[in-house]
C-alpha cells in the first residue's frame, strides 16, 4: 500500500479528487477551485495646487585674504537672512545647507606652480516659504539685501500636508492594478479573485514644475507655482478562479 500511495503523489493535484487504494483505505485530495494567481503593477497620481515653496539661495564673496572674505561673507549672509525673516519666514524654515571656504588660484601659462590670489566664501541656505503670495518678495528682498554677493540656485514647489493626496494616489493605484488584472484574466478565460498581497514598490514622490526665477527687478520676480502631482506605484497579487 505504501508503494501505491507514493505513486499517487506523482499524479498532479488538479487531476485527482478521490482515489481508492484498496484494503479499505481512501485518500481524499480536495478538488481546487482556484488556479495560479496573477501579479500586476498599478500607478495612481493625484493633483493639487502646491502650498509651499523651497528656495535655495545664499551668498558668495571673494576677497584677497581669508579674514576679509569671511567678514564680508558674514555681513552679506546676515543681511540676506534678515530680509528673509522680515517676510514672515520662521527660523525653523531656514537651514544652512552648504558653506565653504576655498582659495582662488592664478594659473600662469609658463608652467610655474599656481599662485593663490585670494579666497572665496560661499554660504547657501534652504528656505521654505509657506505663504506662496510672499515668494516673490522673499526672493527680491533677499537678493537685494545681499547685493552683488547674492546667489539664487533654484526654487521648487510642493505639498506640505500630503496625506489626503497620498490616500487618493494609493486608491487610484489599486484601482489601476485591478483593472489590469481583470483585462488579463478575461483574455485567459478566468476571473479575478481576492487580493493576496499588496506592496508599494516606489516611494511616494511629489513631481512639480520648477519655475525659473530671474534676478530681482523693480516690478518683482514673476513666480508661477503650477500644479503639484504625487505618484504612487504598487504591486498587487490577485487570486484567479475559474
Amino acid at each position: 500500500m505504501n508503494r501505491r500511495i507514493a505513486a499517487l503523489a506523482a499524479i498532479p493535484a488538479l487531476a485527482v479528487a478521490l482515489v481508492a487504494c484498496g484494503d479499505g483505505d481512501t485518500i481524499n485530495l480536495p478538488a481546487p477551485t482556484a488556479v495560479e494567481g496573477i501579479t500586476v503593477s498599478g500607478t495612481g497620481e493625484a493633483f493639487a495646487p502646491p502650498d509651499v515653496a523651497t528656495l535655495t539661495l545664499g551668498i558668495e564673496i571673494s576677497a584677497p585674504t581669508v579674514a576679509e572674505a569671511r567678514e564680508r561673507a558674514a555681513d552679506a549672509a546676515d543681511r540676506l537672512i534678515a530680509a528673509v525673516k522680515a517676510n514672515s519666514v520662521e527660523d525653523r524654515d531656514i537651514q544652512t545647507t552648504y558653506i565653504a571656504l576655498n582659495p582662488l588660484y592664478d594659473y600662469t601659462p609658463t608652467g610655474s606652480p599656481p599662485r593663490i590670489t585670494g579666497y572665496s566664501v560661499a554660504n547657501i541656505l534652504t528656505v521654505r516659504v509657506r505663504d506662496l503670495d510672499r515668494v516673490s518678495a522673499v526672493i527680491d528682498e533677499a537678493l537685494g539685501a545681499a547685493g552683488d554677493a547674492a546667489r539664487l540656485n533654484g526654487i521648487q514647489f510642493g505639498i506640505d500636508n500630503r496625506e489626503a493626496l497620498l490616500r487618493e494616489a494609493r486608491e487610484k493605484a489599486i484601482a489601476d492594478a485591478r483593472a489590469r488584472a481583470e483585462t488579463y484574466a478575461a483574455a485567459a478565460g478566468v476571473r479575478v479573485g481576492e487580493v493576496r498581497s499588496i506592496s508599494e514598490v516606489s516611494s511616494p514622490s511629489v513631481v512639480v514644475p520648477r519655475a525659473p526665477a530671474t534676478g530681482a527687478d523693480a516690478r518683482g520676480t514673476p513666480i508661477e507655482p503650477g500644479e503639484a502631482s504625487l505618484s504612487v506605484t504598487v504591486t498587487v497579487t490577485f487570486a484567479l478562479a475559474r
